[in-house]
């Protein structure tokens, strides 16, 4: 017979630890997706409840002596913007954690389930971790772990609401539009690769063209934000760039001003490179490292064009 009782004072000890991993294990998975340049949508985790656990128990007539038996308790999600980046992640999980389970739902699903859904694993921190006492009361945690794109989120979360995860659930004058609306959400998740893949691309032939001796393009060729990037690389030292500018932004103020081709973008930096690149340096040797960013260094030559100097 199931101590429930027992069970309920380890869940209550346990609380404290649970919230502390939590915590530490956002800012690991933080930590990992920004080293490898991941976008991503949402980064969450929850802690089942009690009655939560019950249930479960119930369900799946578990007979748990302790509560780490229970193998979910923790559980976390990432959620990325693009399909090739949850492979990403998964191989980012399988080099730097201790993998106990893995299953990728999208090709163990069987026939009558729609959508196509996430990425599980179970993990827990390597041994290598464990074995530092700052982490050894983490030893018997593990965590159930969701990778997913944002795409698959909506049909997981949509079909978890209207109980429609398999085709024997769905009244059949619906099933058309469950089937058309998986149909949808899977386009959607191609068709954002796409553009990435194109994207990626054009940056790609951009800087191709960069390098050559003669002008990159005809001077009248109309600035978009890699083209303002691919400029900015040129005339700026690349220790001022920064992560993450914001060139689409920046391209907004340069329209503004009129500064609307690659030509007059370049004819704007040709004639302010020499006082701008004059005054970081100044800037540099006061504080020991560059100063300004690409788009620091642009707004000086823009405002000095306003002010007609």
């Amino acid at each position: 017979m199931l101590d429930y009782a027992s069970l309920k004072e380890q869940y209550d000890q346990n609380m404290p630890t649970y919230k502390e991993f939590c915590d530490y294990f956002k800012k690991v998975c933080s930590c990992l997706l920004s080293e490898a340049d991941i976008p991503y949508f949402e980064l969450s985790f929850r802690i089942k409840t009690w009655d939560s656990i019950l249930e479960k128990i119930e369900r799946h007539q578990l007979r748990p002596q302790q509560i780490d038996e229970i193998h979910d308790i923790i559980g976390f999600r990432i959620i990325t913007l693009f399909k090739r980046d949850v492979n990403i992640v998964c191989d980012i999980i399988t080099q730097k954690l201790k993998i106990l389970y893995y299953d990728d739902k999208s090709k163990t699903k069987s026939d009558d389930v729609f959508g196509y859904l996430s990425v599980h694993y179970e993990i827990s921190l390597p041994d290598e971790w464990l074995n530092s006492p700052l982490f050894a009361k983490y030893k018997n945690i593990q965590t159930e772990l969701q990778i997913r794109t944002f795409s698959q989120h909506v049909w997981a979360a949509s079909s978890h609401l209207l109980q429609y995860k398999i085709e024997s659930s769905v009244p059949a004058a619906m099933r058309r539009d469950i089937y058309r609306l998986a149909a949808v959400l899977e386009i959607v998740d191609n068709e954002l690769e796409n553009i990435r893949n194109f994207r990626d691309n054009y940056q790609l032939e951009v800087k191709k063209l960069s390098q050559n001796e003669n002008p990159m393009l005809p001077a009248d060729t109309p600035l978009d934000s890699i083209l303002l990037e691919t400029i900015l690389d040129r005339f700026f030292p690349h220790e001022n760039k920064k992560n993450h500018e914001p060139f689409d932004n920046m391209l907004s103020e340069l329209l503004a001003a009129s500064i609307k081709t690659t030509g007059e973008l370049e004819q704007l930096l040709s004639s302010q490179i020499s006082y701008i690149i004059s005054k970081e340096n100044n800037r540099k040797k006061e504080v020991q490292h560059p100063f300004y960013s690409y788009i620091g260094l642009l707004r000086m030559a823009l405002s000095r064009k306003k002010h007609n100097i």
